[in-house]
């Protein structure tokens, strides 16, 4: 297994790359949405267009985020669409590949991570003993180079 603090530099960029997977479609059904609903008549007392594409947008980061940290690397053992541009991988403390079970829970500890626009997880990464963010250690995980 490689030196975890290898990959502190390589973790935020494969965040910032992650993001950009998933952010882009979503800014797709949010601008084509509100596109639609300018065209659309007034429509008073029923739920308007504007709250569907809202939904819609919501939706769509909601499941990107889940494909892209828990299905994706599930599927391909061990790394995120970033991660295996970059050349990372996620393993357990033991040095084995995760369950699906740790996918989950890193993928939902990322509301703590997210904090304060990402600089909790940021923090965390840079000053642990093993530059794990806090869903890396609540899962028992490391993010480590790829052999």
């Amino acid at each position: 297994m490689s030196d975890p603090a290898g990959v502190v530099l390589r973790r935020y960029a494969q965040f910032a790359l992650d993001r950009l997977v998933t952010t882009v479609p979503a800014a797709v059904v949010l601008v084509l949405g509100l596109r639609w609903t300018l065209h659309l008549p007034r429509n008073e007392g029923r739920m308007t267009p504007a709250y569907l594409t809202m939904a819609g947008f919501l939706l769509v980061v909601l499941v990107g985020n889940w494909f892209v940290e828990v299905w994706v690397p599930h599927r391909w053992l061990g790394g995120t669409p970033g991660m295996r541009c970059l050349g990372l991988r996620v393993v357990t403390e033991r040095g084995e590949t995760p369950g699906l079970r740790a996918y989950l829970i890193r993928w939902a500890m990322m509301i703590v991570d997210g904090y304060f626009f990402g600089l909790v997880g940021a923090l965390s990464i840079a000053l642990s003993p093993r530059h794990q963010r806090f869903g890396d250690m609540v899962a028992r995980t490391l993010v480590v180079r790829r052999a």
